[in-house]
């Protein structure tokens, strides 16, 4: 049981922005149905879909056969919400706009992910996380200076959007309990990447200036990047806000240039950032990252040695919080995973269940939701219109 235990999602996005929205409510105990193609195997070794699948129910359906259709619109009939990412052309392909849901449930809430929303010039757009942050100005602002834009290397604008689209409906959730209306939710992938900018734009529309791709730096503070430190590839992020915190690291240094005038105000610091980053450099080298995070953080300077992914699962603050939870996968056996960020005094998540197996709860749902016998199930999976996990 979880606060959302009450709440039915058709799950028909793919890839991870939707995928994820998804996870963070099942997490909460929203019965989420994962509806995939039976024609496409699940690699049940990819972390990715263990990762955003975990806490659903899986069902196999043909949504491009009237058959299948006609079993989604009767699983629509008896659901809260029905989300999906394609391109908009899709869903108009199968019949399954939001003005044909509402046929048979009056007050169903739909939401769509496309790339670039359901109307206008670049609708049709396919879109990745890399393709979307070139194409809404977050690469520009990524990169060292007289180099080319990067990309962040997580398709940033997927995960934005997973957030944007749980808060989006659990908004319209509400207003269906205080009203009794559903609604469509027209969320781009493309438009949340653009309003974390939003104030670089709006320095371009007031003054025209448009902002410097500066590497790790900060355009108002030094020292402030990433150093290395005395292993092979061990390195600490080191931000320096103020003149306080500079004496501070200054005397921890052994600086002998206290009085050095290039480091005087945090405007001669940047203006001279890279002899002040090699000075830093010569010395964070000699010692051990994590070692120098806490002497760093104990003196109220904001420092994070840079860890990698089998750190982080063994990272002691971390698992005292109990925030990796172990899940046990079918032919794989127990994995760790990253719990739930959001943690709820009084409705914690709980749910801790794999991500299923392709057409693992078919049969399942089927009987139990539509009433379908097993011949009527057993005669479907014959047709192909639906897939049964195989045992």
């Amino acid at each position: 049981m979880g606060p959302l235990s009450n709440i039915r999602i058709l799950d028909l996005t793919r890839v991870w922005a939707g995928p994820l929205a998804l996870r963070m409510l099942a997490d909460f105990g929203a019965e989420v149905i994962k509806i995939s193609d039976p024609r496409v195997p699940v690699d049940r070794e990819s972390g990715t879909n263990n990762k955003l699948n975990r806490n659903k129910l899986g069902l196999a359906l043909r949504l491009d056969e009237p058959e299948g259709r006609q079993l989604l619109l009767d699983l629509t009939n008896i659901s809260d919400v029905v989300i999906e990412n394609f391109r908009p052309r899709v869903m108009r392909n199968f019949d399954l706009t939001y003005e044909d849901l509402k046929t048979v449930k009056p007050d169903i809430i739909m939401c769509s992910m496309p790339g670039f929303g359901s109307e206008g010039e670049y609708a049709e757009y396919p879109a990745f996380g890399p393709s979307v942050e070139t194409m809404t100005g977050i690469s520009s602002l990524m990169g060292y200076p007289g180099g080319p834009p990067m990309v962040s290397g997580i398709a940033y604008p997927d995960p934005l959007a997973a957030m944007n689209g749980a808060g989006a409906l659990m908004s319209a959730l509400l207003h269906r309990q205080r009203t009794g209306q559903g609604q469509f939710i027209d969320l781009a992938l493309s438009e949340g990447p653009v309003c974390q900018i939003g104030e670089h734009i709006v320095a371009f529309s007031r003054a025209g200036t448009q902002p410097l791709r500066i590497g790790n730096t900060h355009p108002n503070h030094a020292p402030y990047g990433v150093y290395p430190c005395s292993d092979d590839d061990q390195w600490i992020a080191i931000c320096v806000t103020s003149d306080d915190q500079w004496a501070i690291l200054q005397k921890l240094m052994g600086n002998s240039d206290g009085d050095d005038s290039r480091f005087a105000s945090s405007a001669s610091r940047v203006s001279h950032r890279a002899e002040l980053d090699e000075l830093v450099g010569q010395w964070s080298v000699k010692h051990d990252s994590r070692e120098l995070t806490g002497t760093l953080q104990s003196l109220s300077i904001a420092a994070g040695a840079a860890v990698n992914n089998w750190q982080m699962l063994e990272d002691p603050h971390m698992n005292q919080r109990g925030f990796m939870i172990d899940i046990d996968e079918p032919d794989l056996g127990v994995k760790r995973y990253p719990g739930q960020a959001i943690r709820l005094s009084s409705t914690p998540a709980t749910k801790q269940n794999p991500s299923p197996q392709l057409g693992e709860h078919t049969r399942q749902l089927l009987h139990n939701l539509l009433s379908m016998s097993n011949a009527e199930i057993d005669r479907h999976a014959e047709h192909g219109i639906i897939g049964l996990m195989k045992e």
